[in-house]
């Protein structure tokens, strides 16, 4: 189907300089795309041609008078055909993905540019079927917009692009998860500058590659563009904590805190009897606290329990953790959909677990990883505050008679970041 723009402007050359170039003049030229420009100056009747005058109620500006726009989508109806028309405005809803995707079943499109301080509002009110904004910032006038518009529908097309699935891939596509940004990408050479290529994409394992991309992705629009993932939050599911209790230099805190996110049960890497012993008689009576020789007899014990894959979060001190750092809960949810598709058994998370961060989307269904960086040795979290370093906030210090914990603040943000 071959799609027709019709763009009503004062600078017709503005437009028509651009769409004879690149791909969408390629369109053009192979009837796939028409792109026809009106000037509104030709529907005046005064020898001046004057198509602007001074708004009423006074004010800085000029603004286009309704006569000429109306006269001009009125022949152009009557000439081609009727059209969708389209105001471009800041004062308008903004131009997405989606409504690109909308646009592109429409066979003719009308795109209104306005100049000066823009159209008399009496044609947004009577005369078109909806406005578009590209952005929230104001140009000096609509054309730049409409061949915005224009090219994001325009490359919808059938044909225009050369490789069609270029389109299911890009940001703002609607996958299986939903819209996200695109994942990055490489060309030769490998290595440039001492810069290196992923190593998974020059395996040439498609389905590694493909799984690599879309988490990438994701990592991606929940640094840049977080707005676009649904607003979702974590699954009722029971929390555990999973650590190595020689970290832990406020165990009462640490307690207290676990206690405090409703985590289900503490469980200790390699505690001695002794140790577990103490750990269960500061806990709080809600809490259980249990020991293990290793996070697989955890595992084991959790999925004999619940009959399903716990989620495995490690929090790890950047310096020895290697994947990306993902943030909220809504972030660990999109992961976990995107390996196990299911909802978690159970979610344990490890706090400075031995043996380093799990690499995310290896080791099993039940594995992925996020790392929130503890603090520089020797400093405590921000003054809640003052947002000053360095100054221990007072729900920190539990004993003013020693330093305050440094691994506690931090375990108490990252939950906080995670099951919100």
């Amino acid at each position: 189907m071959s799609r027709t723009f019709e763009v009503f402007t004062l600078f017709p050359q503005a437009v028509d300089a651009f769409v004879g170039a690149g791909l969408l003049g390629k369109a053009v030229e192979k009837g796939l795309v028409s792109v026809h420009c009106t000037n509104y100056r030709d529907f005046t009747s005064d020898r001046h041609r004057t198509v602007d005058d001074t708004p009423f109620g006074g004010g800085a500006g000029m603004v286009i008078k309704p006569e000429p726009v109306v006269a001009a989508m009125e022949h152009v109806a009557a000439e081609r055909g009727p059209f969708h028309r389209v105001l471009l405005t800041p004062s308008a809803p903004r131009f997405d993905q989606r409504a690109a995707v909308r646009l592109a079943g429409k066979p003719r499109i009308g795109l209104l540019c306005g100049r000066y301080e823009g159209i008399d509002d009496r044609v947004r009110e009577h005369f078109v079927d909806e406005c578009f904004s590209i952005g929230d910032y104001v140009l000096g006038g609509g054309e730049v917009a409409a061949l915005v518009v224009i090219e994001a529908v325009s490359r919808l097309a059938e044909g225009v692009l050369g490789n069609p699935e270029s389109v299911q891939e890009e940001s703002f596509s609607h996958g299986a998860l939903g819209p996200m940004l695109e994942h990055p990408q490489y060309t030769r050479p490998p290595v440039f500058r001492e810069h290196v290529v992923p190593g998974i994409l020059l395996r040439g394992h498609h389905g590694e590659v493909e799984q690599w991309r879309l988490a990438k992705a994701l990592e991606r629009t929940h640094a840049v563009r977080a707005d676009l993932r649904p607003a979702v939050r974590m699954p009722t599911t029971p929390v555990h904590l999973c650590i190595d209790p020689a970290t832990i230099d406020d165990l009462s805190a640490f307690l207290g805190l676990a206690s405090r996110h409703g985590v289900a049960a503490v469980h200790l890497l390699n505690a001695k009897p002794p140790v577990l012993e103490s750990w269960k008689r500061i806990a709080p009576g809600s809490l259980e606290v249990h020991a293990f020789r290793s996070r697989r007899d955890l595992l084991r014990l959790l999925r004999r329990r619940s009959g399903g894959d716990p989620w495995w979060v490690d929090l790890q001190a950047a310096s020895t953790a290697q994947p990306a750092a993902f943030g909220r809960g809504a972030a660990l949810w999109d992961y976990f959909r995107l390996r196990a598709g299911a909802d978690p058994a159970a979610l344990v998370i490890a706090v400075h677990a031995p043996g380093g961060a799990c690499e995310l989307l290896q080791g099993g269904a039940h594995a992925v990883a996020l790392i929130a960086p503890f603090p520089p040795s020797g400093d405590h979290a921000p003054n809640e505050k003052t947002g000053e370093e360095g100054l221990a906030s007072p729900a920190v210090i539990a004993d003013a008679s020693r330093p305050p914990s440094r691994l506690c603040p931090w375990v108490d943000r990252a939950l906080t970041e995670l099951l919100t």
